[in-house]
């Protein structure tokens, strides 16, 4: 393996230096600057948005759940009053059947 001279590490270090330099300066550039900061800002709305839209989707699954819930509860309130309802016609029908028998026993009590 061959050693390097003192010149071509002289050569390296000034290669590396000029490196460090320009990439110093391209980086410096405004140019550079207000992409990262329009970069930042984007991030910042878009991590903003991200988070509306959370809160969004957890107000939408409560609502849905209480619309599930107050669903429900309608139907067996609806439920419970036809029921209420057939009760009371079963009950008229009785009422009037009776009156119909009461009646016709009356009628065949009379004398004739």
């Amino acid at each position: 393996m061959l050693a390097f001279t003192p010149d071509q590490w002289l050569i390296l270090l000034l290669v590396f230096l000029l490196g460090l330099f320009l990439g110093m300066a391209f980086l410096a550039s405004p140019k550079w600057k207000r992409r990262y900061r329009e970069e930042v800002t984007r991030r910042e709305e878009v991590e903003a948005e991200n988070a509306q839209l959370r809160r969004d989707a957890a107000e939408m699954d409560s609502l849905r759940g209480a619309a599930a819930r107050d669903a429900d509860r309608r139907h067996s309130d609806e439920v419970a009053k036809e029921r209420r309802v057939g009760e009371r016609r079963v009950a008229d029908r009785r009422a009037a059947d009776d009156g119909v028998v009461r009646s016709r026993l009356k009628d065949d009590e009379r004398p004739a």
